[in-house]
């Protein structure tokens, strides 16, 4: 698959945003939020979490040729076992050192327990990921039937006209068609985003910007409106990782975008503990009573990708690959219990099952 370098900036891109999300909300529970941050975090909801989930549709797109046996080995495996690894690291840590703004996952153990069947952990995105990832792969060629049924729910989740038991659930119900456009449109946005000049991108990325200003400022409030706003969101969003890719004083950048894009994953797995630490080391020595400085919000995002990517390359120099990736010996178990199924399904089926085989 090609891998442009637009892509890997609006991944870069997507992931800075969610980082910046968790420092507003730790740093709001600390009561050290400049107010005008909650409306600026409230708008880019239209764009941070579509933006991720488009791309990473995209990127995963390619697993439509693979067998069940390769995908699982190569990709499913690890998202799961990241994320149950990490729902457990993320408990211990808030529960133990960040009681005063630990996030509600960390109440009791329950919700730890019942994370692989009813997710309520900060991880959502991974184990969203691999349902996604599953449901396409499953309806292969299909799957640009369910565009329609996933852009009506994720209209109706957005409007909550439907309400979801579990915030997680509702976040998928909302994401889920991101994650489809980018899967089922994969060539379509690559010749785009390889195609499209400086002057169009410059224009789409003012017009996106606009519109979310627009809606902030209560112009746009009709239904439907956030909705389709997403979409032009994550549009726009592609359109000026694209620019920045084209202007040549911004190559800087597109290095640093291009670089994180193609490690979201510690970053992801890290920042969020990083922040929550951080803010109850600030109120516990006092150091948060000089104000709430409007530019906290994005030093803390900084320094949670920073200390996150130092976390990684520690734990990897130690031989700790394991907390960022699954052991190639689970792998591998996993993949040939999965290859042994198949083949007692095929035996079972007396042959029929054979073009569909893993």
């Amino acid at each position: 698959m090609r891998r442009l370098p637009a892509l890997d900036v609006a991944r870069g891109l997507a992931i800075v945003l969610v980082v910046l999300h968790h420092a507003v909300l730790h740093l709001d529970a600390a009561q050290l939020l400049a107010p005008w941050w909650r409306a600026v975090n409230g708008e880019l909801v239209l764009l941070r979490m579509p933006l991720f989930f488009c791309v990473s549709g995209v990127l995963a797109a390619s697993a439509a040729t693979r067998s069940w046996v390769v995908l699982v080995r190569s990709r499913l495996v690890t998202l799961l076992w990241v994320f149950v690894l990490w729902s457990v690291v993320r408990f211990a840590v808030f529960r133990a050192v960040t009681p005063r703004f630990q996030p509600w996952e960390a109440d009791s153990l329950v919700p730890l327990l019942l994370a692989p069947v009813r997710p309520t952990t900060g991880l959502w995105y991974l184990y969203a990921l691999a349902v996604f990832t599953v449901a396409a792969r499953v309806l292969g060629r299909r799957a640009g039937w369910l565009l329609v049924p996933a852009a009506v729910l994720s209209l109706a989740a957005s409007e909550l006209w439907v309400r979801a038991p579990f915030y997680v659930w509702h976040q998928m119900a909302r994401c889920f068609v991101f994650f489809l456009l980018g899967w089922c449109l994969r060539e379509l946005l690559l010749r785009w985003l390889g195609a499209v000049r400086a002057g169009p991108a410059a224009v789409c990325s003012a017009v996106g910007a606009v519109a979310l200003v627009a809606h902030g400022a209560g112009w746009l409030r009709v239904p439907g409106a956030a909705s389709a706003l997403s979409v032009l969101a994550v549009v726009c969003g592609l359109a000026f990782a694209a620019l920045l890719t084209l202007l040549p004083g911004a190559s800087g950048v597109v290095r640093a975008c291009g670089w994180l894009g193609r490690r979201t994953l510690p970053v992801y797995l890290v920042h969020e503990l990083v922040v929550g630490v951080g803010t109850s080391a600030v109120v516990a020595l006092g150091a948060g009573d000089g104000g709430r400085p409007g530019w906290l919000p994005p030093v803390w995002a900084v320094l949670a990708v920073l200390v996150s990517l130092g976390v990684h390359a520690v734990a990897v120099r130690a031989g700790a690959g394991w907390l960022y990736s699954a052991p190639a010996v689970l792998a591998e178990r996993v993949g040939a219990a999965l290859g042994t199924a198949g083949r007692v399904v095929r035996a079972g089926g007396g042959g029929r099952g054979a073009r569909g085989t893993p």
